[in-house]
């Protein structure tokens, strides 16, 4: 695939996927054997974040590799589980805007590798009331 058309898969990902919650496309899309954990992650952060929405601030390809820096809203509304600590955060109803990376390798039409950096960060656990800090 050509550099824009993995461009373009990644932002039918985002736009399908996570913002709209579409998990018939995680199908289509994501790296083969590893549909369901992706579905599940999608179903944890809407699940949290029900007006999860993701906001693509630029994207750079190169080869099969598409870097996305992005920010992603919602309010949390849901019980938040961090993967990196392991703690459950109860709902707070507080807004959240988070930065973060997406650096996906694609391989005929498909997801085959992804590294993100932004979903459980400590600036989301200070917006969320979790960490001290700015509200």
């Amino acid at each position: 695939m050509a550099t824009e058309e993995n461009k373009a898969l990644i932002q039918r990902l985002f736009e399908e996927v996570f913002n709209k919650g579409n998990l018939a496309v995680v199908d289509e899309l994501w790296i083969a054997g590893r549909e369901e954990a992706g579905k599940r992650a999608t179903v944890n952060l809407r699940t949290t974040f029900p007006d999860y929405h993701r906001t693509i601030e630029q994207q750079i390809a190169e080869g099969d590799t598409v870097v996305t820096r992005w920010t992603a809203r919602g309010t949390h509304q849901g019980v938040f589980r961090s993967g990196a600590s392991g703690r459950s955060i109860p709902p707070t109803g507080k807004a959240v805007a988070v930065p973060g990376v997406s650096i996906h390798r694609i391989a005929n039409g498909r997801i085959v590798d992804a590294w993100v950096t932004g979903n459980d960060t400590p600036e989301l656990w200070r917006q969320i009331g979790a960490l001290p800090g700015r509200d």
